[in-house]
């Protein structure tokens, strides 16, 4: 087994509502939220690389006050915890829009391992046993690719759209090696459309952001093809508090068939309430 260190990193946040039991996915921008996500979501995370040496984490754009139990939890099981007040702007104060990839890069700048598994707040991850992450590892070190994402039923693509001729690392997943990305350009990116698209070629899809900025730089991105019976990567369609908990003593085909029953991962990973 690979021993180097893999910094799991998770960017939550506290918007309004993640107290609630129940929350959906509004917009591709606001996806689920919950005080799950917290913990139990957490723990979710480090279990999908139980046996890998792994670092913790947790970026919190904060917007709403985090319960004190959860925050002890958080600095209890997290290597690196980081409260941000909720902003929106930058440099010299002016309203920025891209506030939230910021938080991204932010929180990818802590990781200190030999590889970084970046999650949204609204992701779980299960796997049946480790044979796939180490079959990612092998890609990554063999430079195959520079990215994994989240498997995919349009493998070795994200989806079928021929708007699209590059492909981008998901924020909702991906897995790198360190030093893949490069801080200073991802930043500049960030700042300047202009810039990304004169230094790294103009595209009939538009889409400014840090994952796709990550894949116009490297070219080199790659989302497997769905395994069901060995991985299960998702978003949350909608979320019930204490699905994590009820999971929890779970095995990995029961967990499966559960999702299966709901309908399976549909576009792009989401899936929906485990729990009637």
């Amino acid at each position: 087994m690979n021993d180097k260190l893999i910094s799991v990193v998770i960017n939550l946040d506290s918007r309004p509502g993640f107290l609630e039991k129940d929350t959906r996915a509004e917009v591709m921008s606001k996806g689920t939220r919950s005080i799950d996500y917290f913990t139990d979501g957490v723990i979710n995370k480090i279990e999908f690389f139980n046996g890998f040496n792994v670092e913790v984490i947790v970026f919190i754009d904060q917007h709403e006050q985090v319960p004190t139990n959860v925050i002890n939890f958080l600095l209890e099981k997290a290597d690196g915890v980081v409260f941000s007040k909720h902003r929106e702007f930058f440099d010299k104060y002016i309203y920025f829009p891209k506030w939230n990839d910021i938080n991204f890069l932010h929180a990818l700048m802590l990781a200190r391992g030999s590889y970084i598994a970046h999650f949204d707040a609204d992701m779980a991850a299960f796997c049946k046993d480790q044979s796939i992450i180490r079959e990612w590892i092998d890609l990554l070190d063999n430079n195959v690719y520079d990215y994994i994402s989240y498997p995919s039923k349009y493998s070795p693509r994200a989806v079928n759209d021929p708007d699209f001729d590059y492909m981008w690392a998901s924020t909702r997943f991906f897995l790198c090696k360190q030093g893949t990305i490069p801080y200073d350009e991802v930043l500049t990116c960030i700042k300047s459309s202009e810039y990304l698209y004169r230094r790294y070629g103009d595209r009939k899809r538009k889409c400014p952001w840090l994952e796709h900025i990550l894949g116009l730089i490297s070219g080199k991105v790659f989302y497997p093809p769905m395994q069901n019976d060995r991985a299960l990567i998702f978003s949350w369609h909608n979320y019930k508090g204490g699905t994590y908990s009820f999971l929890k003593n779970k095995s990995y085909d029961e967990i499966k068939t559960l999702i299966d029953g709901k309908g399976g991962i549909s576009y792009p990973c989401d899936v929906e309430n485990l729990i009637d």
